[in-house]
């Protein structure tokens, strides 16, 4: 039985080497850079502690993820979350962890009456959660950091017409981890 919680304080450093693990086991990151995003993210104003959450199971963890605010072309920081990074166990992946943490996440998000989500990633998976390419919503990724292609930026609104009246420029520049 798997549960999603919010992580403890005394659990901060435990998930900076479980994501710095997991990460530099991939062909396309060396761990550090998420790693030191999850401590930048705790140290800004944009973190939310009730959204930093693992994914729990036989009370071993097993996923990690954040939502922290986003501002978006300097505004909106209030209604739109990012979601980054996401980390699955590795002889825990391709069993569902993801989606499960994916599921209960947009779920609190919407909970807390948050009105969409951006993320950067595989176009292929996210898709299956309602993720569309931000540019439809007219949320654009900076100059100072395109992703690899426009179809890797991503949104979501978390209820109708929820990104309606929401548009312009996603810039990470706000954290260092993301544009050495």
């Amino acid at each position: 039985m798997m549960i999603i919680r919010a992580v403890k304080q005394e659990e901060n450093s435990f998930i900076e080497d479980f994501v710095y693990e997991i990460f530099k086991n991939t062909s396309y990151s060396d761990g550090v850079v998420e790693k030191s995003l999850v401590r930048e993210i705790r140290e800004k104003q944009y973190y939310i502690p009730q959204l930093d959450l693992v994914a729990e199971e036989k009370r071993e963890i097993i996923g990690h993820f954040i939502l922290s605010k986003l501002p978006i072309s300097n505004k909106y920081e209030n209604e739109i979350l990012m979601l980054s990074p996401v980390s699955v166990a590795i002889e825990k992946q391709r069993q569902g962890v993801g989606t499960f943490m994916l599921q209960e996440g947009i779920k609190l998000a919407s909970e807390r009456g948050y009105k969409g989500i951006i993320v950067e990633g595989d176009f292929r998976y996210y898709r299956r959660f309602g993720f569309k390419t931000s540019t439809e919503f007219g949320i654009y990724a900076s100059k100072k950091n395109l992703p690899p292609s426009k179809e890797n930026l991503m949104a979501m609104e978390l209820y109708k017409d929820g990104l309606k009246n929401i548009s312009g420029e996603v810039d990470y520049t706000i954290y260092h981890s993301l544009t050495h």
